[in-house]
């Protein structure tokens, strides 16, 4: 199976996590000393080991995606890399009647030993101050934090 093929499977576990809430089933994919790391947004963080990783994207996904309307993946980019995988894509949210916040991000996974062993989420310049404003404008009650 081809990293990418590997990437997608993972993406497609993630999604089903979100609905079912069982974020174990996306400890396959991964090191167990994997890193996730945030750039370029208020929320931004460096998260080590499978298990935090896993436990951050339930809390986020709880406290912010969740409570809003998500349209993920759109206009999305794939390419494979040496060991990586790098994907540009779009996320899309509205809550309570908001104007949707757009963002985009390059999501970069480097493979070892055909695992995961860190993802790195940059999202572009200037969607960091525009996501704030939204934030500051609608986002009461949401948290988009990892941890």
């Amino acid at each position: 199976m081809t990293l990418t093929a590997k990437f997608l499977a993972q993406r497609i576990a993630f999604e089903q996590a979100y609905e079912d809430g069982r974020w174990e089933r996306l400890k396959p994919y991964f090191t167990d000393d994997m890193t996730y790391e945030v750039m370029n947004m208020p929320f931004h963080c460096v998260i080590e080991g499978v298990d935090a990783f896993a436990a951050g994207l339930k809390w986020s996904t709880d406290r912010f995606d969740k409570l809003c309307v998500r349209e993920v993946g759109f206009d999305r980019r794939l390419a494979e890399e040496g060991n990586n995988v790098v994907s540009h894509s779009g996320i899309r949210f509205t809550y309570n009647g908001s104007p949707p916040i757009a963002t985009r991000l390059w999501e970069i996974a480097t493979f070892r030993d055909g695992l995961i062993d860190r993802i790195i989420d940059i999202y572009d310049p200037g969607d960091a101050e525009r996501f704030n404003d939204w934030m500051a404008q609608w986002g009461e009650g949401l948290d988009p934090r990892y941890q």
